[in-house]
């Protein structure tokens, strides 16, 4: 795909030449501007109606070297602007142009490392739940596919460079998940990642069970084995049947309105200090409080008499409005 940057520089230099010229044709030959814009352009397109000559020598070696540079500059634009129209490079040029621009912009976004089968779920449920994010895939066949999702970022190359995830955003980033099948890549991936933002939260995907351990060591927070997932599920799925229908409505049902959420309570939140009984988070907001998140600690299913702290991540499940009231209760709005 050519770039547009030679092209923008020919016709910079084409239409210095064409100014040039008839500035020259009208201060020191005299002639009106439109004859001299006329003499110009008919030396240019090689068209030479004779009806507007130059009256100098040096404007007879002007009107020649106009008849080759001109000429020469003005068929390399229109050729190559007409085979961009064309074949859609000029668009697809501006269209990445944009899309880097709005990469920059991003911050506390999500970084899709992959969209093959697992990724495309992944993209799928971030844009259900309108979340920034930015998907790198160096599969040209599988890029056309993302284009089919809709309006969503991505970079063509490969997530083990380390450029690459600079062109996402790895530095602003809240997350990265990994989604390729490659398991050194994912290490590779995680340990650039965990480098370039300790703060991050890595998901990565694990092909084998042993590399489960290695992607932790190497600063992965949660890893994901979709094999022994999917196994799992089978499994419960022959033995607890009512359990995993009742699982999979609230998981997989996008028609229904409630969702699994989590806040961080802030120091500024009315809720610090108070018991879980005297809240009213399940009153007033018909939220569960399903666990708590204390440092490494987790508390599930808390107790009536647990006391919330500065800095605790409560882990809800409640209808999709009544979580985002209150979500300014937890931040102290």
């Amino acid at each position: 795909m050519p770039s547009i940057r030679p092209i923008l520089y020919a016709v910079f230099v084409l239409i210095f030449i064409i100014t040039a010229s008839a500035f020259y044709f009208v201060s020191l030959e005299e002639k009106s501007l439109m004859d001299a814009v006329w003499l110009v352009m008919s030396s240019v397109t090689t068209t030479g109606y004779n009806d507007v000559m130059p009256s100098t020598r040096a404007g007879r070696i002007i009107t020649m070297f106009l008849a080759v540079l001109g000429f020469g500059f003005l068929t390399y634009v229109l050729s190559t602007s007409l085979s961009g129209m064309v074949e859609g490079h000029i668009s697809d040029i501006w269209g990445k142009r944009r899309m880097v621009k709005q990469i920059a912009r991003l911050k506390d976004h999500i970084i899709v490392c992959g969209a093959g089968r697992v990724g495309k779920e992944v993209i799928r449920e971030l844009i259900r739940k309108k979340k920034d994010f930015v998907v790198i895939e160096k599969d040209p066949t599988i890029l056309e596919g993302i284009r089919s999702e809709g309006n969503v970022l991505f970079i063509a190359g490969d997530a083990t460079e380390d450029r690459i995830l600079y062109m996402a955003g790895v530095t602003e980033a809240r997350g990265i998940i990994t989604t390729i099948p490659d398991d050194a890549g994912s290490l590779m991936i995680t340990i650039s990642c965990k480098d370039f933002n300790p703060e991050a939260h890595i998901v990565a995907r694990a092909t084998r069970p042993e590399s489960v351990a290695r992607l932790k060591r190497a600063g992965a927070d949660t890893v994901v084995s979709p094999s022994a997932i999917a196994g799992n599920r089978m499994a419960l799925a022959s033995l607890k049947p009512a359990s995993v229908s009742v699982v999979e409505t609230l998981i997989d049902d996008h028609e229904n309105n409630l969702n699994l959420e989590e806040l961080l309570i802030n120091n500024k939140s009315t809720l610090v200090g108070k018991e879980l009984k005297d809240s009213r988070i399940r009153d007033d907001y018909g939220i569960m409080v399903l666990a708590i998140r204390r440092e490494s600690q987790n508390i599930i299913n808390p107790e009536p008499s647990e006391v919330f702290m500065a800095g605790d991540i409560l882990v809800l499940f409640g209808a999709a409005e009544q979580l985002s009231l209150l979500e300014k209760l937890v931040a102290g709005e």
